[in-house]
């Protein structure tokens, strides 16, 4: 599509990306044919008016929302304007995350550490949504929405499906909301329950999944605590265990199963970063660890009641390390009872 001569802005002759309602093109201020490249979005769509108030709402949530981890606009078309469009910020060399993680040569793959940044990245960025007044929800979280810098900062695209807190949603007749694997359940056509800033963090956590295990994420969350769950992927790899918890609080079909806010699962994020980094055992292999040298090593203290004096009620169990001989109680019905919840979700 050509740019018209009145648009401060020209083609550089590139087209970066098409889709069914309009495409992106690579471009430069026409007073300046040598400086900054950006990318101009083009609405192709105008003579649909549902296409063209969708495109219109999308410039306005974009432009209202500053972030370093979702992209930012330099300019857009005035509402009457034939040609609809806005530019966005573009950078060499980035990619999609979907074009990384299933390329092969996954960087992500297996790594707990650089995972829980790139999660935690795309939180912030719902984070800001869930701020935003009104308040935002993508509904499209998914890996190829998801750009990778250079410098392996991320961008949030394309909000061209998000629905805001005043009740405005625009979807186009027989058009799929989002990306079917990774959309959570109340936002899939024909859900009538409200989508907040917890369905973003469903998708989230679908994107993380698909992250570490270089697979395509499924399409309901029980696959996650099945067969596909850390412990059942990465049998050897322990610390990718802990990300499980981070399943457990995300990727659950009631969405008050899950984290609240953003706020609440970046806390998360951070507790799950201490585990990994801290070398502790994951939960379900805890009890086999001393808490005080870290080995395989301890075993049930039948004289544990000489140490620490009556005999232990239901539940409780002492225990002794045979290396360092650590003595100490643990409540093993908490333990147990914690594990079983975990495992009665896989």
């Amino acid at each position: 599509m050509k740019i018209p001569e009145n648009v401060p802005w020209q083609s550089t002759g590139i087209t970066l990306g098409r889709g069914g309602q309009g495409q992106v093109q690579l471009v430069r201020a026409r007073n300046q044919p040598e400086g900054r490249k950006y990318a101009l979005k083009i609405l192709s769509n105008t003579g649909s008016r549902q296409a063209r108030a969708r495109f219109r709402r999308e410039i306005e949530v974009v432009k209202g929302l500053n972030s370093p981890f979702i992209v930012q606009t330099f300019g857009h078309s005035s509402e009457d304007d034939d040609f609809q469009y806005y530019v966005m910020e573009y950078h060499e060399n980035a990619k999609t995350l979907g074009s990384i993680i299933f390329s092969g040569d996954n960087p992500f793959y297996g790594d707990v550490t650089k995972c829980l940044q790139l999660f935690e990245d795309i939180v912030s960025a719902i984070e800001v949504c869930e701020s935003a007044s009104p308040q935002v929800v993508h509904r499209d979280i998914n890996p190829k929405n998801i750009l990778v810098l250079p410098d392996d900062s991320i961008r949030l695209i394309d909000f061209g499906i998000c629905q805001v807190s005043d009740g405005t949603m625009i979807t186009l007749v027989d058009e799929n909301v989002g990306a079917r694997n990774f959309t959570s359940p109340e936002c899939e056509a024909g859900n009538d329950e409200s989508v907040g800033a917890q369905s973003d963090l469903y998708s989230a956590a679908k994107v993380l999944w698909a992250a570490i295990t270089s697979m395509q994420a499924f399409a309901r969350e029980e696959a996650v605590f099945k067969n596909r769950s850390m412990d059942a992927i990465f049998p050897k790899q322990t610390d990718t265990w802990h990300l499980n918890d981070i399943f457990e609080k995300s990727i659950r079909e009631d969405p008050r199963d899950r984290c609240r806010t953003a706020a609440e699962m970046l806390a998360l994020v951070r507790d799950v970063r201490y585990l990994v980094l801290g070398g502790f055992p994951p939960l379900l292999m805890v009890r086999a660890y001393c808490p005080s040298c870290g080995r395989r090593s301890i075993r049930e203290y039948d004289e544990g009641y000489r140490v620490f004096g009556n005999p232990n009620p239901p539940g409780v169990a002492s225990l002794i390390c045979d290396l360092c001989g650590y003595c100490f109680v643990r409540q093993t019905n908490v333990w147990q009872s914690t594990v079983d919840r975990f495992r009665s979700l896989r």
